[in-house]
């Protein structure tokens, strides 16, 4: 995203892990935003009388506190009131968004605390970008598809809790610090149009950003010259038999044999999908993986038609909570970078 752009500044900013205040500022109007742990936790400026119109007379304070004061007085429900100040949120935020003149501060002064009600930044802006209009948000947030994406902190963490599809998880588990946009999302089997969106809605909810290649610069090719240098002794076959020692030593160490793979679970549908892919590259270091552990590891189908993909899958598990348990405890190494793990139930085999 541009340096200039006041949305890549806010996504940024909650990305990087900010905590504290955000003024939002475009034409005549602010939206303060205070912001802790990728929560929203109050929110204060000129709601257009959204609050109003739900809450009758309010004083213009904070409004999760006004939504909870007419909680109390029982003009609305709980669930009533927090759909209020979310959909007043999302609309003064679109706003500010697609505002050419948006500016945005930041300060660390947090003058309030959760106290209930939070809304989750990454969520919102998730539900901006890919609900009705959002994309009219894809220039905002990624200007440029030619940009490369780089994950932010957290990255699988987050990933993993915004509760996206099958297809979605595909698209961002091929998001690696090297691809740009449009290398992910032009040959897609998602289509180019919804992976371009969902990338571009990754980036202004602060899970990755958007940064330009840098031009490479070629490496010269011109030796030294070489004076008075001894000949060198032919030493490659004594190199060559050393080598295919070490390589016979780390196969045997690699497959193991002697032992016998014990399988995790104890059987059943339920297992933890640990690695993913759509293009045959991918497919192809999937089965690698799954040769590393027969008894445990899976290379399933998902998705139909063009939209087909394969995940690695860990474990056979009787239920749900018994993979939900051991996801908790998965073995070092078993869970590419960058993907986050979760729970699958699968009928079958590998294909």
């Amino acid at each position: 995203m541009g340096r200039t752009s006041a949305a890549g500044q806010l996504a940024l900013w909650v990305g990087r892990k900010g905590k504290g205040t955000a003024r939002l500022r475009w034409a005549d109007s602010e939206l303060v935003l205070y912001v802790s742990g990728l929560q929203i936790v109050a929110v204060e400026g000129d709601d257009h009388e959204r609050l109003a119109a739900a809450f009758g007379l309010t004083d213009g304070g904070e409004w999760f506190t006004e939504a909870a004061a007419a909680v109390a007085a029982g003009q609305v429900s709980q669930a009533e009131g927090n759909a209020v100040v979310k959909r007043a949120v999302s609309e003064r935020l679109r706003e500010f968004l697609m505002a050419p003149d948006a500016e945005a501060t930041f300060d660390s002064a947090l003058p309030f605390e959760p106290k209930g009600l939070t809304i989750s930044y990454p969520h919102l802006v998730m539900e901006l970008g890919l609900g009705p209009g959002g994309e009219e948000l894809v220039g905002v947030f990624l200007p440029d598809p030619a940009l490369i994406l780089r994950r932010l902190p957290d990255f699988p963490k987050r990933v993993g809790a915004l509760g996206l599809t099958e297809e979605g998880m595909a698209i961002l588990a091929k998001v690696n610090d090297q691809r740009t946009a449009q290398e992910i999302s032009d040959p897609s089997p998602h289509g180019r149009d919804l992976a371009l969106r969902l990338l571009a809605a990754a980036a202004g909810a602060g899970l990755v950003e958007a940064v330009s290649k840098v031009a490479e610069t070629p490496l010269s090719t011109t030796q030294a010259p070489r004076f008075g240098l001894a000949p060198r002794r032919r030493i490659w076959p004594r190199v060559a038999l050393v080598l295919a020692l070490v390589v016979g030593a780390a196969l045997l160490l690699y497959f193991r044999p002697w032992e016998t793979a014990a399988v995790v679970g104890g059987g059943g549908p339920w297992a933890v999908a640990v690695d993913g892919g759509c293009q045959p590259a991918e497919l192809e270091r999937l089965y690698r993986r799954q040769e590393q552990d027969k008894a445990n590891l899976r290379v399933v189908p998902f998705g139909r038609g063009d939209g087909q993909c394969y995940r690695l899958i860990w474990g056979h598990f009787p239920t749900k909570e018994a993979a939900d348990d051991a996801m908790a405890h998965l073995p070092a190494g078993v869970v590419a970078r960058g993907f986050p793990p979760h729970v699958v139930r699968v009928e079958g085999s590998a294909p």
